[in-house]
């Protein structure tokens, strides 16, 4: 059997464990983990802070760009359909004169906008009805258990 190394060998009648002043030195105490615990949190919460700025701002871009795109295309099919009006009454000249071109044309026009238009009044008509509906309970008898 071997001897224990004296330095480090216990002294009779002393307990295996660490003085207390030991223990309590090496871990910190609650309100030093509380004070982590916050920081950790405070960091987590600026961190998700700084990145759904940086999502909203690249969404901000996307949206930026995709109303200049839809600003041309409206343009561009004004464009197409003057040119398509213009055509119309070009074409018409030859059966009708000039006078009797624009006339038709003009006729022809207003009717497309009058459908138009009558088209998104049913629709208002139809959003109004969606929020006309009662919201009151009914007061209907309660059956009794």
């Amino acid at each position: 059997m071997t001897q224990p190394d004296p330095e480090t060998a216990p002294a009779p009648g002393a307990s295996d464990a660490p003085p207390l002043g030991e223990a309590v030195g090496d871990k910190p105490g609650l309100i030093e983990q509380l004070h982590g615990l916050y920081a950790d949190g405070r960091e987590l919460i600026d961190a998700e802070i700084s990145f759904q700025k940086a999502r909203m701002a690249a969404a901000g871009r996307q949206v930026r760009a995709m109303a200049v795109l839809v600003f041309v295309g409206l343009v561009l099919i004004g464009c197409a359909l003057v040119a398509l009006v213009v055509g119309t009454m070009i074409a018409l000249i030859p059966d009708l004169g000039a006078w009797g071109a624009m006339g038709a044309t003009v006729l022809g026009t207003l009717v497309l906008a009058a459908i138009a238009f009558w088209l998104a009044v049913r629709r208002i008509g139809r959003v109004g009805a969606l929020f006309a509906s009662e919201d009151v309970p009914s007061e209907e008898p309660k059956a009794s258990a």
